[in-house]
C-alpha cells in the first residue's frame, strides 16, 4: 500500500530541526529544568477496580476521593450505561470526574469483520462525545501470538486501522493506537511497523508505557520517536511476576522510567487533544498487596512528588 501521509523515522529527524523537536533533544539539565514546571493534570483509567459495567462507580468513588483529574472506561462500559443503567453521563455527573477517553478495541485481522466492527467502534465514539470525551484509545483485540507474524498480514493490519481512524475522526475525535500485549502490535518492531504504515491524519499514537515495557520495547525511545504524535498516554510502571496486577505495579516501584517519560511528555501538553493517565492491570486470580484505592493512592503520592497537583 503507497501511502503518501505516514509517518516514518526519517520524518522525526526532518522535525529535529524545528525548535520543538530540538527540544526532545536537549540536554539533561534542560529537562529537569523543564520537570518543576509540571503542567499536566492527570486521570486515571478504571481498570485496577474491575473491566465492567459493576465497576464504574466504584472506581469513580476512589478517583474522586484522590482527586485524579479525569477518567476513561472502556466504549462498551459506557454504552451499558447508557442502554440499561439510567445514563452514562449521570453517573459521571454524581462523582464529577469528567470523562476523557474511552478504551476501544476492534478485529484488524479479518476483513469479513471491519463493516461491523467500524458500525460498533463509531457508535461508541458518538456516546463518548455526548459524553464529553476527546480521544478513542483505539486497541487491536487480542489474538495467539504463538505463530504470529506481522508481516503476513501487512494489509489487513494497515487499511483496517486506517479505516478505523478516519471513521472516529469524522465523529470530531481522535483516535490514538495502544499497542498492548497479546494483539497484533506488541513488540517494538511492530509499533515502528505499524505507525510508520499508517495513515498519520487519522491515526495518532496512545502508548502505554508499562505495555511497552512488558512487551520487551524501550518505552523512553518509543515516545522520544513518535513525540509529534501522541495524543493521550496511560503512564503504567511494570515490576514483572504474579503480583496481582499482571505483572504490573504502582507508579515508581517498578522498572520502568516513568520520571524520565513525564518531563519528556510535559513539551507535548498543549498539543495533545487528551492526558497522561494513571494505569493499574486489575488480575481477578490473585490478591494483590494493596486495595484499588491504597494503589492509586500510591501512585498518586509518587506523582505529587514529582510536582504534580491533584483536585482536593
Amino acid at each position: 500500500m503507497n501511502n503518501n501521509n505516514t509517518f516514518t523515522r526519517r520524518d522525526f529527524m526532518k522535525l529535529a530541526g524545528t525548535a520543538g523537536a530540538a527540544a526532545l533533544l536537549a540536554p539533561n539539565l534542560v529537562l529537569a529544568d523543564e520537570a518543576r514546571k509540571r503542567n499536566f493534570s492527570i486521570g486515571s483509567t478504571f481498570i485496577l477496580w474491575g473491566y465492567g459495567a459493576d465497576n464504574l462507580e466504584p472506581a469513580l468513588s476512589d478517583i474522586a476521593k484522590l482527586g485524579y483529574h479525569s477518567f476513561e472506561t472502556f466504549g462498551q462500559v459506557i454504552e451499558e450505561w447508557e442502554k440499561n443503567r439510567g445514563g452514562f453521563k449521570q453517573v459521571v455527573e454524581k462523582y464529577k470526574v469528567p470523562i476523557v477517553s474511552a478504551f476501544c478495541m476492534t478485529d484488524v485481522l479479518d476483513p469479513s469483520k471491519r463493516k461491523d466492527e467500524t458500525e460498533k467502534l463509531v457508535r461508541w465514539a458518538k456516546l463518548l462525545k455526548a459524553s464529553g470525551g476527546k480521544v478513542v484509545e483505539y486497541c487491536p483485540t487480542g489474538i495467539k501470538r504463538e505463530g504470529y507474524n506481522y508481516k503476513d498480514h501487512k494489509k489487513n493490519l494497515v487499511e483496517s486501522m486506517n479505516e478505523y481512524a478516519k471513521a472516529v475522526t469524522d465523529e470530531g475525535l481522535v483516535c490514538a493506537l495502544h499497542p498492548h500485549t497479546g494483539t497484533p502490535i506488541e513488540t517494538e518492531e511492530e509499533v515502528y511497523f505499524i505507525m510508520e504504515n499508517l495513515n498519520t491524519d487519522y491515526m495518532k499514537f496512545g502508548p502505554d508505557v508499562g505495555q511497552l515495557q512488558k512487551g520487551g520495547a524501550d518505552p523512553v525511545k518509543i515516545v522520544k520517536d513518535f513525540m509529534p504524535l501522541i495524543e493521550h498516554v496511560h503512564l503504567k510502571d511494570y515490576a514483572g511476576g504474579d503480583n496481582g496486577y499482571l505483572g504490573y505495579a504502582p507508579l515508581g516501584t517498578g522498572k520502568v522510567k516513568i520520571e524520565k517519560i513525564l518531563n519528556l511528555l510535559e513539551k507535548r501538553k498543549h498539543e495533545m487533544a487528551g492526558m497522561i493517565m494513571f494505569e493499574l492491570d486489575h488480575d481477578n486470580k490473585i490478591k494483590p498487596a494493596y486495595t484499588q484505592y491504597e494503589a492509586a493512592r500510591v501512585s498518586h503520592d509518587y506523582l505529587q512528588k514529582l510536582g504534580y497537583s491533584f483536585n482536593a
